[in-house]
């Protein structure tokens, strides 16, 4: 037997646990057995109890010696990317935004999608619907609520079909959330949206200068007038877009929140802004000076994960395993924008350099989609040694592709895997002090056991 290559292992209240990456479990051991294990696995010969090397084995943190993880995890890579019995559409309802964020990546310009491109999009689902198990939606825009209309249109046939069918119908929407009413809330639950997210780039006078309206005028109240219709509808998550000069001030917006009666009702995670220059003129390429680093904003995630637990909006969390990241390297998943033009990439809405195809002839993509499908995480060095790489899968495929954005393209938890691990861990143990729990109460990320002292 060998210890897992994906183990992290951190020490608290003079107990040990381990966390693994390929798995998703979390063990809780004593120290006296760590150090047992550990001279096992430098010598097989050493004693060690049955029960512990079972119990680690279940859990992932033990592999026999002829198994290699990187092999494991390029199967499962290609298992998700080749997945012909889910599909799912990102869909650009408008590419015109009510808001001008100066650090936005696309180029927008007004654009509802026309009655053409939904009658495409409904005919690619039909030509799918024989072969699903499940069908996603992401609304996605410019503002998709400015295109509302239709995505209510589609919505309604969506359900129809994927209710004859029998196949499984989820729904999520990303908006700046100025125009999410009550009214426009009710209609979008009736369209099955379960998921919104929403952006408050801090308190009101950093959030105004960071996200206003095109006119100028300031957004954030009105979000949060709208934030108190969409808990009551759906699961809300509220993105904080940081960068060096907003994030010093996101414990106000936070105390904001909590005073609004938020807390508990919605969680608060924050956005790495990257300056992204494709070869067009959208607002982002001159917004490089106060963006953080790939390490620098892995420090603000840490801290800021103390910060919302405070406020009652989560807390420290540990990444779940993963296989094929998102969208853009998933074979049966597309962006459809406004006018009928495909892309891979919710990055590259917009930009005309990155159109991969049409709606309206979907079978015959250009050449550009494969730059996409034949990216592979597993060819770069980097990727392959790294800790985070069952939780992380490369990351994004766009940031990898564009050297300038390179080092953007992994998940934090390559640079803060042990303190990650350590603060789920220390704020389990004071869940269980407060609720009285007996020491061996199970308390691990996805639904693992924990092994009893």
């Amino acid at each position: 037997m060998k210890e897992s290559r994906y183990n992290v292992w951190v020490e608290s209240r003079n107990t040990a646990y381990v966390f693994n990456g390929f798995s998703g479990a979390l063990l809780r051991v004593s120290c006296e057995d760590r150090e047992a294990l550990a001279k096992f696995v430098s010598d097989e010969k050493t004693a060690c109890s049955t029960e512990l090397l079972a119990y680690l084995a279940g859990g992932g943190m033990l592999i026999p010696e002829g198994i290699e993880e990187l092999d494991l995890l390029r199967r499962r890579y290609s298992a998700s990317r080749h997945n012909t019995s889910h599909f799912a559409l990102t869909i650009v309802t408008s590419l015109g935004c009510n808001f001008a964020c100066p650090y936005c990546f696309e180029v927008k310009y007004p654009s509802i999608i026309n009655e053409e491109v939904q009658g495409a999009v409904i005919g690619i689902l039909q030509d799918k619907l024989p072969a699903l198990s499940s069908f996603g939606v992401t609304w996605f825009g410019g503002e998709p609520l400015l295109g509302l209309e239709p995505l209510v249109r589609l919505s309604e046939t969506f359900l129809c079909m994927c209710s004859e069918a029998g196949v499984e119908y989820d729904a999520a929407l990303v908006t700046n959330g100025y125009l999410l009413s009550e009214a426009t809330c009710t209609r979008l639950k009736q369209c099955k949206v379960r998921q919104v997210q929403i952006s408050l780039d801090g308190p009101p006078e950093i959030h105004d200068r960071m996200r206003p309206l095109v006119s100028g005028k300031g957004s954030f109240w009105k979000i949060v007038e709208n934030l108190h219709y969409a808990v009551e509808h759906f699961e809300v998550s509220v993105r904080i877009n940081a960068d060096k000069n907003n994030f010093p001030h996101a414990e106000r917006m936070l105390k904001i929140l909590s005073d609004e009666g938020f807390a508990g009702k919605l969680l608060v995670d924050p956005g790495q802004i990257v300056a992204i220059d494709d070869g067009v003129n959208s607002p982002s390429v001159g917004y490089g000076s106060c963006c953080f680093t790939s390490k620098e904003f892995a420090e603000a995630e840490r801290q800021f994960a103390s910060l919302v637990a405070r406020y009652g909006f989560g807390g420290p969390q540990l990444p779940r395993p993963t296989a094929a990241p998102c969208t853009a390297v998933r074979a049966n998943e597309l962006v459809v924008g406004s006018e009928g033009e495909l892309y891979k990439c919710w990055d590259s809405v917009g930009n005309h350099l990155e159109v991969v195809g049409d709606i309206r002839d979907y079978r015959n993509p250009m050449g550009r989609l494969q730059k996409w499908l034949k990216y592979d995480p597993f060819e770069d060095a980097e990727c392959r040694n790294c800790i985070a790489l069952p939780v992380c899968m490369g990351g994004c495929a766009h940031h990898a592709m564009a050297p300038p954005l390179y080092e953007n393209r992994c998940s934090t938890f390559r640079h803060i895997h042990r303190e990650q691990v350590l603060a789920y861990v220390e704020a389990a143990e004071c869940r269980s002090a407060d609720e009285a729990a007996p020491r061996d109460d199970p308390k691990v990320s996805n639904e693992k056991p924990v092994r009893p002292v």
